[in-house]
């Protein structure tokens, strides 16, 4: 059964661990599991034991402290032991009045000395509680801790138990043995006395408990009718095989669980046989027991609880009361105790009515007149009542006042003895006996309910053996209408009410579990048979009309998102026409005589003068001139002012606000760009005054290929300074022009620009900085998106049947897909960039493309040709006026007509490059075509969000695992389990390459993502267990992505040894929750890493069947070179670590309170400087004036490096944690000297020839301020940490240990 230790700590803050909160708990919780940990039930198991209060007890599993209560008030002390320290916590709470009960860890009892425990233990307690359990082994060695006359005494299901044959389940946390397993362990262990006892129906919520000294008679084991672990079958009647193996003496064999009892000699237990009403009211609950002393049996009587005294001590009375109203039926005379507590009845020899009656059951039918012979014996001599019944105040509190009870007419005996059932009446030599008599009266009761309630309990103790549909069938036959049956069972609900207190068996009602017998499984088999073909029919029928249902969804979907945005066009029109119809009317009715005038004036002017042709312009300057003589006469008489004139006619209004742009000069300019021109100067100037605007961080030059323009483009020199300009003498058309241009280019690299764009802040130093970044790049374009803001183009797909896909066109240009660097098919030649070197290799553009297009899809795949890749740059953002340099139509006269013609000639040059790329299906998946992944292993890393690689060492550690796999040649997708885009981490991923998931489309849409790539991806990388867990199984249930964990550091061995340092249980109970969740993740996995063998062997020792190992948790793909070694001029002690990461909170706490004083004793004026995340109030308040600690808390990459570079000394004063520590693998890094704990140097392969290791608290600020004064130690320190670094942490030996696992 599953340990709920901390469910039961929570229910006891809620409703208190004493014994009305208990009650309370059960009262209120249905749970199986809280039934067993906290049922005084449970003591039934072994409340019978006579103990002598002088036993030392040693129990082994501390069950939540129900038995330890016992045994703590029977015995002289308990010591307790478990491997579960939430449980020993619930003991103690629940036997906090207890002083005589020791607790121990299992761990911390093994440890103990032999010596220590042998010979030491009068009683040994304990059960199967585990499911792999030696009983041998354990047997063996617990029996060396026994005194000479102690007792193990151990309890388990039976492997063989009736009630699992027929159809219960063995709880799966505990080992079933049968009687001769546990028979030969116990003897093996010397242990020669072996006794057993038989708790019914179960060891966990003993109701009886038989021994082989007094085994269960014929219908004494009852008709099965309520279960409370589980839902459970009864597949065979096992009241009726119960009395068969009885019969055939076989019962012990299939008991349904054991409690064994072994000694190497010691005196039996006096209890034979022990039944407890421990569900009834606290006033009657009693243990009825057979006691065996001297070779004479008794039948013992004693009280559960102090209020149930009275219900002992009434027998002798009730006693007296029988012994005078029956003469034929003797009455057995109690005994009491000195303390009247108990009391004894001598223990008969003979048969019980009940036993001799069954026994006379034939074909299934009751011994009709021999039960009526019995009830006349029984009650034919009773003296009755003078008057007849009538119900009086007792009456109704006992038995109930319905209006049918109240009605019955009966006679009624002197006295009645409820209890005078033919199972408590047994044949003698002497006679017949009365054997039992608790509930005896003597207000009136009908006297037909007394003989009902005999017929009625031989009913159902013999149900099993007899055919009646029910008890009101079975009395029929003694004359018993349906009625007055249903009445007397009132009387009996009623009665049972007063008794129990809810009419069934107290808190136990609500724990009842369903059974389902034998009988309703057929019937439900038969159901189930018809339902499944039914079933197969309805699901043809619905495959069917899914399908048609889906296709109508698709139609229903399309057309209502098309009506949807014709509504909503139609209803913006409307409102504008609306709009403009109120505007005219109110116009129409108010407008001036005047302004009527000027209105007709100004349509005649307009008709007369066009805005926007010259004749307007000199209209307007007349106007203005006459308006304004001062502004615009300084305009006609400055150079400046006529220039600005003469732009605005030549060029347009926007020359106004512009004026004459002036470029600068550099003598060897790093990109040289160059703009086709062809006509539309109005363009062409946004275009320059846009690059001049946006480009401060690149040195450049403008190269102007005009290519006979008409318009002012022959004359720009005249409105912008510092162009290079190259004019054509004949038009040659796009191609010719770019590479006739392109000759006088004088910078390493040259930027193609269409002259129809504005460019954006960063768009060429963004190019610039990619394709210097990697030698394998030959040309980088831009994202070119349009005026409105839509996508334009973010790089482009040539399918193998040599059709084009510009993806992503009119969509959201900030979506995830299209802002990462990635290798394209082609980039549009409105904004590419190439080295001039290249360009000359390649020979420009292939002229067979003149006049245009084309021409950059050609220049692409020459790049290719050349060994280099054709890379976009989602950065580098560019705005296109499409369709302005060279028109639309491609079936027209215009430049736009070669687009078709170019594209066959295209398809025809690089035919074999085609067969390579990806393939058109008419519906095809652009998953590798978008960036050319194909043939390329791609891997998804699942993350807590984009590595924040500058404040943790987790991300750190995702983040040079990101490079890495780039670096092996891995298309790389990150996931960020927040879907969000945070700078600047997200655009440094995007900037290597890798596309993230962000955004709310990928919370809602990932699942569909993984569905349609589950093809496409070989590997999901997924970090850490509460991440990884959300992921897992959706993965493995719907692809065959092949799942890799890595769970960063072992969080329940992390937890653990900071339990193991407080002391709080709450710290355990999350240890736990962690550890299911993590084995769980790593069963699931293909395979888990962490960062060390620490972590490995904890997993490996809980088991060895898991797929783990340790790799590197931090990669370098370069190290330092220029480290400051004079640590003459370094000061300070340094500390580095994020405080959401409790471990490091707590080590400089420790730092701070034991060990920096000491130091400062020494160094008065040292300073400690902390460094980290999201650091707490708590740290804050370390640094106080003249204190010397100074809390630096989060800073960058820059001044972290700084502080490595002047801090002499790098401490690390963990004291708990798991794994390799980051911060001192980053300090190794960065050549300090390190002094740490054992537990911050764990996990490091030989890292003890780098660092110092310490753990006491003076001893480290000892350590600290010899290194501190000893720089040549700090410098061969140093030294030592370069030369690790490189051995240990290089990018090529992490990639050694784990590339075998990325195969699929």
């Amino acid at each position: 059964m599953n340990d709920i230790s901390y469910e039961i700590l929570d229910l006891f803050k809620k409703y208190g661990a004493d014994k009305e909160g208990i009650l309370k708990i059960l009262e209120a919780d249905s749970r199986p599991e809280v039934l067993y940990a906290l049922s005084d039930i449970r003591r039934n198991l072994m409340d019978w034991m006579d103990f002598s209060g002088q036993e030392h007890v040693l129990q082994l599993g501390s069950d939540y402290g129900v038995i330890t209560g016992l045994l703590a008030e029977r015995c002289a002390s308990v010591a307790v032991v478990d491997e579960r320290d939430e449980n020993l916590v619930v003991n103690q709470k629940m036997n906090e009045a207890h002083t005589n009960i020791s607790y121990m860890k299992a761990v911390d009892f093994q440890k103990m000395e032999s010596v220590e425990k042998e010979g030491k233990y009068d009683l040994i307690v304990l059960r199967a509680d585990r499911p792999d359990m030696d009983i041998k082994e354990c047997f063996t060695r617990l029996s060396s801790y026994l005194s000479e006359n102690g007792k193990l005494i151990f309890a388990c299901e039976n492997a063989l138990g009736l009630n699992f044959l027929s159809g219960a389940v063995h709880d799966e946390d505990e080992t079933a043995f049968t009687k001769g397993e546990l028979e030969e362990a116990l003897k093996e262990a010397g242990l020669s006395k072996v006794e057993f006892y038989y708790p019914m129906p179960e060891y966990k919520r003993a109701v009886s408990v038989y021994s082989d000294r007094y085994l269960p008679g014929k219908g004494d084991i009852p008709h099965v009718t309520a279960v409370y672990d589980r839902q459970r079958w009864a597949c065979i009647h096992e009241d009726e095989i119960s009395d068969k193996l009885v019969q055939e003496k076989a019962f012990g064999l299939f008991s349904n669980a054991y409690l064994a009892v072994a000694s190497k000699g010691a005196e039996s237990f006096k209890t034979v046989f022990a039944k407890y009403n421990s569900t009834r009211k606290e006033e009657f609950q009693i243990r009825t027991a057979i006691l065996e002393e001297n070779g004479k049996r008794y039948v013992e009587k004693t009280p559960l609880t102090e209020k149930a005294a009275g219900h002992i001590s009434s027998m002798s009375e009730k006693y007296e009361k029988l012994s005078k109203v029956n003469p034929g039926v003797k009455v057995l005379a109690p005994v009491y105790s000195e303390d009247k507590k108990a009391v004894r009845f001598e223990f008969l020899k003979g048969r019980t009515l009940a036993e001799i009656l069954g026994e006379q059951i034939r074909g299934k039918k009751a011994p009709v007149e021999a039960l009526k012979a019995a009830i006349d014996q029984v009650f034919g001599q009773a003296v009755l009542k003078n008057e007849p019944f009538a119900p009086t105040d007792l009456f109704k509190e006992v038995f109930g006042d319905s209006e049918d009870v109240l009605s019955l007419q009966d006679t009624s005996y002197e006295v009645s003895n409820i209890d005078g059932l033919f199972e408590n009446l047994m044949e003698t030599e002497d006679g017949l006996y009365c054997m039992d008599y608790e509930w005896v009266f003597d207000f009136p009761i009908p006297s037909g309910f007394v003989r009902y309630r005999n017929l009625v309990y031989f009913y159902y103790k013999y149900e099993g053996l007899m055919e009646y549909e029910n008890a009101t069938q079975f009395l029929k036959e003694f004359g018993m209408d349906e009625k007055l049956a249903e009445t007397y069972a009132s009387m009996e609900v009623a009665f049972q009410t007063w008794v129990h207190g809810d009419g069934t068996q107290g808190y136990l009602g609500n724990y009842k579990q369903r059974l389902v017998t034998l009988e309703e499984l057929k019937a439900q088999e038969k159901e189930l048979a018809q339902a499944r073909e039914r079933i197969n029919q309805l699901q043809a029928e619905v495959e069917e009309r899914n399908i048609q249902v889906k296709k109508d969804q698709e139609i229903l979907r399309l057309t209502n998102n098309h009506v949807t945005n014709l509504e909503v066009m139609i209803k913006d029109l409307r409102h504008e026409v609306n709009e403009l119809g109120k505007l005219a009317t109110y116009l129409n009715g108010h407008e001036a005589v005047i302004f009527k005038m000027r209105r007709k004036l100004g349509e005649q002017v307009n008709k007369a003068f066009p805005k926007g042709t010259r004749k307007r312009k000199l209209l307007n300057y007349s106007f203005n001139t006459v308006k304004h003589p001062v502004k615009y006469g300084k305009m006609y008489a400055t150079k400046e002012g006529r220039n600005l004139i003469e732009g605005d006619f030549k060029i347009g209004e926007g020359y106004l606000t512009g004026g004459r742009l002036s470029f600068p000069q550099y003598e060897n300019p790093t990109v040289s760009i160059v703009i086709p021109c062809y006509n539309q100067i109005h363009y062409t100037y946004a275009c320059l005054q846009s690059i001049l605007e946006f480009t401060k961080d690149v040195t450049y030059e403008v190269i102007i290929a005009d290519d006979v323009s008409t318009d002012a483009t022959a004359e720009i020199s005249r409105f912008v300074d510092g162009l290079v300009i190259c004019r054509n003498q004949t038009n040659q058309g796009f191609l010719r022009n770019c590479n006739q241009a392109a000759k006088a280019a004088k910078g390493k690299y040259i930027m193609f620009l269409n002259n129809d764009t504005k460019v954006t802040e960063g768009w060429l130093s963004s190019l610039v900085n990619l394709i210097e970044s990697d030698d394998t790049i030959g040309m980088v374009g831009s994202k070119l998106v349009y005026p409105d803001g839509r996508l334009q183009e973010a790089g482009g797909i040539i399918w193998s049947d040599g059709s084009g896909w510009n993806y992503g066109r009119l969509d959201d240009p900030d979506k995830a897909e299209y802002n990462y660097v990635k290798d394209v098919d082609y980039i549009s030649g409105a904004a590419i960039l190439l080295s001039v070197d290249l360009w000359k290799q390649i020979g420009g553009f292939d002229e067979r493309f003149a006049p245009a297009y084309c021409e950059d899809s050609d220049l692409a795949f020459e790049v290719r040709k050349a060994g280099y890749r054709v890379v976009y740059q989602p950065l580098s953002k560019v705005i296109h006026f499409e369709g302005v340099s060279n028109g639309t139509d491609v079936n027209g006269t215009g430049l736009k007509r070669y687009q078709v013609e170019n594209s066959q000639k295209l398809k025809e040059k690089w035919a074999d490059e085609f067969k390579k790329q990806c393939v058109n299906d008419g519906n095809p998946n652009p998953f590798r075509a978008r960036e050319r992944s194909q043939g390329k292993k791609v891997i998804l890393v699942v993350d807590h969000y984009v590595p924040t690689f500058d404040k943790d060492a987790g991300s750190k550690t995702t983040y040079q695992y990101l490079k890495m796999f780039l670096k092996k040649g891995y298309v790389v997708k990150f996931l960020g389990d927040n879907f969000l885009h945070e700078e600047p981490y997200s655009t440094t991923l995007q900037q290597m390459g890798i596309e993230i998931l962000y955004g709310d489309h990928w919370a809602t849409g990932l699942w569909d993502w993984l569905k349609l790539n589950k093809d496409e991806i070989d590997v999901a990388y997924l970090n850490r267990p509460h991440i990884a867990t959300k992921y897992v199984d959706f993965i493995k249930e719907n692809t065959n992505i092949k799942v890799i964990y890595y769970g960063h550091d072992l969080h329940f061995l992390r937890l653990g040894r900071e339990y193991e340092l407080t002391g709080d249980i709450n710290i355990k109970r999350e240890a736990d929750y962690w550890r299911a969740i993590e084995l769980s993740m790593m069963r699931k996995a293909a395979i888990s890493y962490y960062p060390s063998y620490v972590e490995i062997n904890a997993i490996h020792a809980i088991d060895p069947e898991i797929k783990a190992k340790a790799i590197t948790a931090y990669v370098y793909d370069h190290f330092l070179t220029n480290i400051q070694e004079d640590f003459a001029k370094r000061e300070g002690l340094l500390f580095v670590g994020g405080f959401a990461h409790p471990p490091n909170a707590d080590a400089v706490l420790w730092f701070a309170k034991e060990i920096f004083p000491y130091i400062r004793e020494q160094l008065p004026d040292i300073k400690f400087y902390v460094v980290g995340s999201k650091v707490t109030d708590e740290i804050k308040a370390l640094e106080q004036p003249g204190n010397g600690i100074i809390i630096k808390g989060f800073v960058s990459e820059e001044e972290l490096a700084n502080l490595y570079a002047s801090c002499k000394v790098v401490v690390v004063p963990l004291r708990y944690g798991a794994g390799v520590k980051g911060k001192v693998v980053e300090a190794i890094y960065n050549g300090a000297p390190i002094i740490t704990t054992s537990t911050g140097a764990e996990g490091i392969p030989q890292v003890e020839q780098v660092l110092e290791v310490e753990d006491d608290p003076k001893t480290f600020a000892d350590k600290t301020v010899a290194l501190y004064q000893d720089n040549d130690r700090c410098r061969q320190m140093c030294e030592g940490t370069q030369k690790y670094i490189r051995e240990h942490f290089s990018m090529d030996g992490a990639w050694k240990v784990i590339e075998e696992d990325f195969s699929r």
